[in-house]
């Protein structure tokens, strides 16, 4: 099992039961022939990850909200008409021609806004990320980042550290959809670090190491670390299956997140096959050690979900123009 496929499996396990072995089996499908049609792999595992993360969000929420259900209706009809205050978009349309159009009422009638041509992601404002790091400072800082906690955790705990394997032939800067039916300018950034060849023994110890990784983020503009088994929609079936206990404790696999600025994360991945009392991690991690996957073990990887490249920025904010003031529409799923 190599990163990618490991991603995508723990992808699955953050959905609810009913959903997935079915999308586990879709997205594997999708890793399988990635390579043939000239996507990296480490791309189809992350969309599963933003997909999972995003089918989990609504299973905490309202099946449907105001715009969500006009989305779906236009999808349905083609059109709709509603009655709209000037300046707001009166509807918005969907297919794979025209992406996410919606309609702009203003003193000089309607326009249609074609927002498959918006250069940016809907999660991002605009301005943070002209504010933000480019693309290349994005990943020159990421790279010194890790190696800073590489070292804060080798200085209290004494861990040696083995190179990961390498994944898409050491590339790390991948394009972007804007999730309106077009391609983004920004890229998506995935740095993996090396991985420690031990974990401690403890949870103590284990929990200190986390507070380690937090301190040396926080020096950097992250916020507090959050857990994967902490998602709401959860039960604790769900915890056991996917990361083998109901407790930190308990767990051969804790996982989370850092939030950091401008749509930059950090994301932990802590192994402890000792706590794998019924060997069913082991076996799943016997294919990964072959290909240089640690079972016992901590790595991380530091990512962005869209950074400009330093020479982009000039076309970045003339494409910006037509979509100047106005609300961003809600993207399409993933």
């Amino acid at each position: 099992m190599n990163g990618s496929e490991t991603l995508v499996r723990l992808a699955a396990g953050l959905l609810p039961r009913a959903r997935r072995a079915e999308r586990r089996e879709e997205w594997l499908a999708d890793l399988a022939g990635a390579e043939e049609l000239g996507i990296p792999r480490s791309q189809v595992a992350l969309g599963a990850l933003r997909a999972a993360l995003s089918e989990g969000a609504r299973v905490r929420r309202a099946a449907f909200t105001p715009r969500r259900a006009l989305a779906v209706v236009a999808i349905g009809v083609g059109v709709v008409v509603v009655a709209a205050p000037a300046a707001a978009y009166a509807v918005m349309l969907v297919s794979n021609a025209r992406g996410v159009v919606t309609v702009e009422s203003g003193e000089n009638g309607d326009r249609e806004v074609f927002w498959r041509d918006y250069p940016g992601i809907p999660e991002l404002e605009p301005e943070d990320v002209l504010a933000g790091p480019t693309l290349e400072e994005g990943e020159e800082t990421g790279r010194a980042l890790l190696e800073e906690i590489e070292a804060a955790l080798a200085a209290e705990f004494g861990l040696e550290w083995a190179p990961a394997p390498a994944v898409n032939e050491g590339q790390v800067s991948f394009p972007a959809q804007n999730y309106y039916g077009g391609a983004s300018m920004l890229r998506v950034l995935n740095v993996q670090s090396r991985l420690s060849t031990s974990v401690p023994a403890t949870w103590d110890e284990k929990e200190r190491m986390l507070a380690v990784i937090a301190d040396v983020a926080a020096n950097h503009g992250y916020a507090d670390l959050s857990f994967d088994y902490e998602a709401g929609y959860m039960t604790e079936a769900d915890i056991v299956e996917s990361y083998g206990g109901a407790t930190p404790e308990e767990m051969v696999l804790v996982s989370g997140m850092l939030q950091g600025p401008t749509g930059q994360w950090i994301m932990f991945s802590m192994q402890d096959l000792s706590l794998d009392h019924d060997g069913r991690f082991a076996e799943q991690f016997e294919s990964s050690e072959e290909h240089g996957w640690l079972g016992n073990s901590i790595s991380f990887t530091y990512g962005a979900n869209g950074l400009l490249p330093a020479a982009d920025r000039a076309e970045f904010e003339r494409r910006l123009e037509p979509y100047a003031g106005l609300e961003r529409p809600e993207p399409l799923e993933s």
